[in-house]
């Protein structure tokens, strides 16, 4: 696959080896994502023997969830993961909380959370493209955005196929965030991409979360990852 320098330019430096192959990262079909074996234990999700989600990320989940949040309202979490977001959209003042999610023993997770979650909250099941129409666009008061690539052209960058969306989804007003594959500001592409759906440059605003993932994990290896606040 050929990948754009522009791009690449803000890729990690850890990603020395995804910069410079042309071979395919991800080795399984997306279609197949849905029914996959989810093997969840207390520090971490995988998917195909990929790294889905690990505890690490638990500072950085509850600094996304109180951006997604601060309006209160309508809030919609895109991947559910191990739940951890989720617990923390709960814990604010909220209307309803909406979950998407594709997998369908993530689903099943995150439907017994919503069994028993403090604020309403709806699952719906699908990939996020074919299932975001359900809801009415200008209805949402913050957006939460986290996903896992399932394809080599969504690798460090699927967040920005849903920018489009995620500016007609929200009212006036509204707020999004997502994980930014960005360690402390935004690479010159992403801004552009963010223009480009609507979004103005004086409402593209961030700030610094500290984490601490193991010396082992596959895909983050700094102590700070920038948390995105977006406003339509």
């Amino acid at each position: 696959m050929k990948k754009d320098k522009d791009f690449l330019s803000q890729i990690p430096d850890w990603e020395k080896d995804y910069k410079e192959s042309s071979e395919n990262e991800i080795l399984f079909d997306k279609k197949d994502w849905k029914s996959a074996s989810a093997k969840f234990t207390e520090h971490d999700l995988k998917i195909f023997g990929c790294a889905v989600m690990e505890d690490w990320e638990t500072p950085y989940m509850e600094d996304l969830a109180k951006v997604a949040c601060s309006n209160g309202g309508v809030v919609l979490e895109l991947g559910f993961g191990m739940g951890i977001s989720a617990k923390f959209i709960q814990k604010e003042k909220i209307d309803k909380h909406i979950i998407i999610e594709a997998n369908k023993e993530v689903v099943k997770k995150a439907i017994s959370f919503s069994e028993k979650a403090k604020h309403k909250t709806e699952v719906l099941e699908g990939f996020w493209e074919d299932v975001i129409e359900k809801i009415p666009d200008e209805s949402l008061d913050g957006i939460l955005f986290d996903t896992y690539p399932l394809t080599d052209k969504e690798l460090y960058q699927n967040h920005f196929n849903f920018f489009a969306f995620a500016f007609k989804k929200l009212k006036k007003g509204g707020v999004f965030t997502y994980y930014s594959d960005e360690i402390n500001t935004f690479g010159d592409v992403h801004i552009v991409k963010l223009k480009e759906v609507g979004f103005k440059t004086e409402n593209i605003k961030s700030r610094l979360c500290t984490v601490n993932p193991p010396v082992d994990c596959e895909y983050w290896k700094t102590n700070t990852i920038l948390t995105p606040i977006i406003i339509k």
